[in-house]
């Protein structure tokens, strides 16, 4: 890890490395972090620590960065992939909702194996308690200082900052939730993540006589993130149209003689919908499960002559997909989606067919394969298949997350990627990214598929410094095995690497090439 920090204080504190080797952060699904502790009993004993934090390095800086005075259940088995902890964190951290660095209270709780294995997925993670004030910009800085306290009382855990008005205090009911892990202890000290150099003074290290106190079950909420984007944002109503089977509808830019959202609106069985040339910019646009095809009799919505008819969504402030496609049994065909601040097609419905498509220009993954947010496991997309499409040029604003093609995190059995081509997205050609917390996702086929030049924009030049993003084939996450197949794909030329199990070992390759790339093959 990038990380390194200074303590200034005669006290000894044991060092560990809680989680993997390769970066660290304070996530939703998982947390790796240095920290610095001593062992305490809080059966028998309550403790307050306190210590003035700057930070003095920021050259490699993560997003998910973080640092302050923590308590944590278990510093056993650090192992890369113990990444699982109870814990609370007194100090500077993303928030939940990830607008800007908080300071305040952060718990995560629920686990119970010693280990800390992301085989216990249980793990809550409560929404951000944070102090009043929040004078901090959204990016940690050089010379950032504040002052952090964390105490254990009878009642349960306090969470202090100095501020020039004086000191503001966060309190947690009960400290229980921190013996599940290790029974007899827990260890409390300093803990950051995400690159950063730190630079910790004018520690002060209390105990007194006290006891444990029980955590309420209902204390600690449970925080699940919206993804792509937040489902509040979907306010659009869904128009009262009687559904038109069987029938044509052509559409135009300028709504003549029909606007494209009032066709989507009429679409049933067996409906086609053409897109005559043009630009269409009064997206985003919403397509719901009410507005289903059947098998058999799907809904068809193709452009006219592919590759002529846009959907742009540069113009909206929402951070919303160009299209959301949340119905099932669909036909996309020859059409563009760019300029979203989210992705260009976001696609949560089951049997869809995407074909000679393409996406740019987007403020996250070019096409999609997700569950809308919220929806339950039964709901998640399957039988989804994209063939003979394109993404390229889509970056997010921290140059960080916007991927070619995905289909991660929520995604039953039977999706696929064939034929398609991924160029010069800022993360990743192709994601297939799991989370800990949902547990693995259904097998997808890849065939035929290329992608190069991912890692930068086709306007700029390769970066030389080495970057953690820029994979072609990104194979999974989080230690979850999935059974991915790749058959006869191509890999050349990406910032980091060809092919990345990413920590899943599961999948099969065969007729798979790769070269040019920062590493061609990496499956360990």
């Amino acid at each position: 890890m990038g990380e390194h920090i200074v303590i200034q204080s005669a006290d000894d504190w044991s060092r560990v490395v809680l989680g993997r080797q390769d970066g660290s952060s304070f996530g939703d699904s998982q947390d790796s972090f240095v920290f610095f502790y001593r062992k305490v009993d809080p059966r028998k004993v309550n403790f307050r620590l306190s210590a003035t934090f700057e930070v003095d390095d920021v050259s490699g800086v993560e997003p998910l960065a973080g640092y302050g005075v923590m308590a944590v259940d278990t510093v056993a088995s650090p192992l890369p992939d113990s990444r699982h902890r109870n814990h609370a964190l007194s100090g500077r951290f993303r928030t939940v909702s990830g607008s800007n660095y908080g300071y305040g209270l952060r718990i995560v709780c629920g686990y119970t194996d010693r280990r800390a294995l992301p085989q216990d997925g249980n793990r809550r993670l409560d929404p951000s308690r944070l102090f009043p004030t929040q004078d901090c910009p959204d990016e940690i800085r050089v010379a950032d200082r504040r002052r952090f306290t964390l105490a254990k009382t009878d009642a349960g855990l306090e969470a202090l900052m100095e501020t020039p008005a004086g000191i503001e205090t966060l309190r947690f009911p009960g400290c229980s939730f921190l013996m599940r892990q290790d029974r007899k202890a827990i260890y409390v000290g300093f803990a950051v993540a995400g690159d950063i150099g730190l630079r910790i003074t004018d520690i002060c290290f209390k105990t007194s006589p006290g006891r444990l106190s029980r955590t309420p079950k209902d204390a600690v909420g449970h925080y699940v993130p919206d993804y792509p984007f937040c489902r509040n944002l979907l306010t659009e109503s869904i128009p009262d149209a009687p559904a038109l089977r069987d029938t044509m509808l052509r559409v135009c830019p300028d709504g003549s003689p029909m606007s494209l959202k009032k066709a989507l609106a009429h679409a049933g069985p067996g409906c086609e919908i053409i897109l005559s040339d043009g630009v269409y910019s009064e997206g985003p646009y919403y397509i719901p499960e009410a507005y289903s095809g059947e098998p058999g009799k799907p809904v068809v919505l193709r452009a006219e002559h592919p590759g002529k008819a846009v959907i742009d969504c540069s113009g909206i402030a929402a951070k919303l997909p160009a299209m959301t496609l949340r119905a099932s049994y669909w036909i996309l065909d020859g059409i563009v989606f760019r300029g979203s601040p989210s992705c260009g097609l976001f696609l949560c419905g089951s049997d869809n067919l995407v074909r000679d498509c393409e996406a740019n220009g987007n403020g996250d993954t070019g096409i999609l394969i997700c569950s809308f947010p919220g929806s339950a496991k039964r709901k998640w997309p399957a039988r989804n298949r994209v063939e003979g499409c394109r993404s390229c040029d889509n970056c997010d604003p921290a140059r960080r997350n916007a991927d070619g093609f995905g289909a991660k995190l929520s995604v039953l059995k039977g999706n696929g990627f064939y034929s398609c081509k991924a160029f010069h997205n800022i993360d990743d050609g192709f994601d297939l990214y799991t989370k800990s917390t949902l547990g693995p996702i259904g097998p997808v086929t890849l065939q035929d598929c290329e992608a190069a030049f991912n890692g930068w924009l086709s306007s700029e030049n390769r970066p030389e410094q080495d970057l953690r993003t820029g994979a072609g084939f990104k194979l999974g996450g989080e230690r979850q095995q999935v059974r991915h197949r790749l058959v006869d794909c191509v890999a050349h030329d990406n910032a980091k690497k060809g092919f990345s199990s990413n920590s899943n070992h599961a999948s099969k390759m065969t007729g798979c090439k790769a070269w040019g790339n920062g590493e061609d093959f990496s499956l360990n």
